[in-house]
């Protein structure tokens, strides 16, 4: 029963989406107007690979129609710097349309499209948004934590969780994978803006775990891990990914090799691109391959 409700949920949604869209491309025709769509997205930093893979998928079609104009903004997974994203595209820019892809942008935002009632296109977001212009697409995130958290307890008694203060996303995130862990976490290092990571490492060693779960942006991981590389020995610590490092995982492997992340679990999102999609992708933009989320753009 919870399944049909899905799937009804996500169809009566996909609805929705049409709708809407209809509605604005519709008021173009009639006028002769163009469609002014914004986007924002994280282009650069943490998530800038994910952002520029998206957008890819937006350009590729928007240019089908000569009626849409793009107007782009990188949020660096910023939520001060989605905000001023967002006032100029409304202000300067005057878009009748928003897709936004991360989930900080959106909560800086959410009171001002509330208000204004402009129709968003939200990609990655977990928190349900009701009785508003905002249509989710993709869920993502937290829920997967909590199954992460769940897989990880079956493998791993005990279990240290490492991760990154710097934002609510990644407290959030951690909040929901130990929901999921059986006996709980055995400990919590906490990683934030100047940090002494050799210290860190050792703090989390000394809690002999079997396991630790990597919950940070890309450059902290990267510099933890061979810090832990450097002082583990023959201690037999294992390392619970995420779908943070998966996003990240070529540069990850660059940096530190494939090594210290074989037998790494994690959760991911379900690959959704169809063939023919990968195939249009990779034929517009050479041999590159299109990040998870992307057919959603």
């Amino acid at each position: 029963m919870k399944t049909s409700k899905k799937w009804l949920g996500l169809i009566l949604l996909v609805i929705i989406v049409f709708v809407a869209i209809s509605i604005v491309r519709g008021y173009a025709h009639k006028s002769g107007n163009t469609i002014n769509v914004g986007v924002i997205a994280p282009l650069s930093g943490q998530y800038g690979t994910l952002g520029e893979s998206f957008l890819n998928a937006v350009r590729m079609n928007a240019e089908k129609d000569p009626r849409i104009k793009l107007f782009v903004e990188d949020s660096k997974f910023d939520p001060k710097i989605g905000l001023s994203a967002f006032h100029k595209l409304v202000d300067i820019n005057h878009i009748d349309i928003l897709i936004n892809l991360d989930s900080l942008t959106l909560e800086a935002i959410t009171p001002l499209v509330n208000e204004s009632h402009l129709p968003v296109i939200q990609i990655f977001e977990s928190q349900a948004h009701e009785k508003d212009s905002i249509f989710q697409m993709l869920p993502f995130s937290y829920p997967l934590f909590t199954d992460l958290g769940v897989f990880a307890s079956e493998k791993y008694p005990k279990i240290t969780v490492v991760y990154s203060n710097i934002s609510d996303l990644y407290t959030t995130d951690v909040n929901y994978f130990k929901k999921g862990l059986k006996n709980g976490a055995l400990g919590e290092v906490k990683i934030g803006n100047g940090s002494y990571i050799r210290s860190d490492v050792t703090k989390m060693l000394a809690d002999n775990p079997d396991a630790f779960a990597l919950i940070v942006p890309s450059t902290d991981g990267i510099k933890f891990l061979k810090e832990f590389v450097a002082q583990k020995g023959t201690k037999k610590v294992s390392l619970i990914c995420d779908a943070n490092i998966e996003i990240d995982l070529a540069k990850y492997v660059e940096a530190l090799g494939p090594g210290v992340f074989e037998g790494c679990i994690s959760t991911n999102l379900p690959n959704t691109m169809t063939d023919s999609f990968i195939s249009e992708y990779k034929s517009t933009f050479g041999s590159s391959e299109p990040m998870i989320g992307a057919d959603w753009g």
